[in-house]
């Protein structure tokens, strides 16, 4: 696809969706990079990549937000926390939400490929992300980037491999690297989708929606802590269990969801690095706000501390929940949503003076 093929299809997309939020409209659209080479090897000729933004790009072009989701998230996974006067205040902000590689509206192997997609990192993620934000939408800097849990790897990556890029980092229950726990859960899940008849070695024909629902079964907990599991009665209990299966079945196929958490399990920051990590992450120079979960048990405590020890300029600050890793992402009306909105605000405020 030419220069001037992919700038067609980028404009045909920005005719598309309009939905009004508060004073500001909100554009649904895909861009079209062309061909990306991958990390790992492997290309793609056309590397896609969906986003939404919502508010308005002010004249110095500084005031423009990228927020970049979780492992099993989407464009839209901080749609609650966007808005004015919410933490990423659309009266103040241009916020840009991206799918990353291998799910939502980005390129992925539910595309065709399947088990043959290349196996895809988390830089891969960010440099594709790059390329969009600035060939995209015509970009040479950003106020911050934001996300949690995965979406802190995508972060600490900008930070790394564009340090001049964005002045600040928004990370929620964060950490450089994933580590044996979460590649343990990940093994687990990924045997319970291989299971499933229905799966054929990657090769189905139908989502093995049975897999995905066992698989959710074993995540699912690792999600909250035990005190908060704690305060559920049995109907409560299996309720919860049951959204968190649907919610994977609606939105994700299973070889996508195996590659998008296989790329969760084998980030680490400090791998160009020969391993050291403080090295890599002596390249960041973006003021960062941490936010870990005090009862997290998918990210433990451990890597926070490691990644805010290697930051030049951070602040860390405790989340207080008993919602585990999900309190990263806590819903309106609960303590912690409140408390990660105000926290989110201060701190991009600062950034603008």
């Amino acid at each position: 696809m030419t220069i001037f093929q992919r700038v067609f299809v980028h404009l045909l997309a920005l005719t598309a969706i309009l939905l009004p939020i508060g004073a500001h409209a909100q554009t649904e659209a895909v861009f079209d990079i062309g061909r990306y080479s991958f990390e790992n090897g492997g290309d793609i000729p056309s590397m896609k990549v969906g986003y939404v933004t919502w508010g308005k790009l002010n004249d110095a072009k500084d005031n423009a937000i990228l927020l970049v989701p979780g492992t099993s998230g989407s464009r839209h996974s901080y749609d609650a926390y966007i808005g004015p006067g919410k933490a990423y205040d659309t009266e103040k902000y241009f916020v840009i939400g991206a799918d990353p590689i291998g799910g939502g509206n980005s390129t992925s192997p539910k595309d065709g490929l399947g088990t043959r997609f290349p196996e895809y990192t988390i830089r891969d993620m960010v440099r594709v992300q790059h390329e969009f934000i600035t060939r995209g939408l015509g970009l040479t800097r950003l106020l911050a980037v934001g996300g949690s849990s995965m979406g802190s790897f995508q972060g600490v990556e900008w930070g790394i491999n564009f340090p001049d890029f964005m002045r600040g980092l928004i990370l929620i229950v964060p950490a450089a690297r994933s580590d044996n726990h979460f590649g343990a859960i990940y093994d687990a899940f990924l045997a319970m989708i291989s299971l499933d008849p229905n799966y054929q070695g990657g090769a189905y024909t139908a989502n093995p929606v049975a897999g995905i629902r066992g698989a959710a079964l074993i995540y699912f907990p690792w999600t909250t802590s035990d005190e908060f599991l704690a305060t559920l009665n049995a109907p409560a209990l299996a309720k919860a269990q049951q959204a968190a299966a649907d919610a994977w079945v609606q939105v994700w196929d299973a070889n996508s969801m195996i590659s998008r958490y296989h790329a969760s399990k084998m980030h680490d920051a400090s791998k160009p690095f020969g391993g050291d990590m403080m090295k890599a992450l002596g390249q960041v120079k973006a003021k960062a706000l941490l936010l870990p979960s005090m009862t997290d048990r998918t990210v433990p405590g451990y890597l926070t501390r490691e990644l805010y020890k290697g930051l030049r300029d951070a602040m860390y600050v405790e989340i207080p929940t008993i919602r585990g890793h999900s309190g990263g992402g806590a819903p309106p009306g609960t303590a912690e949503y409140a408390y990660i909105t105000e926290r989110v605000r201060a701190f991009l405020d600062g950034l603008r003076g």
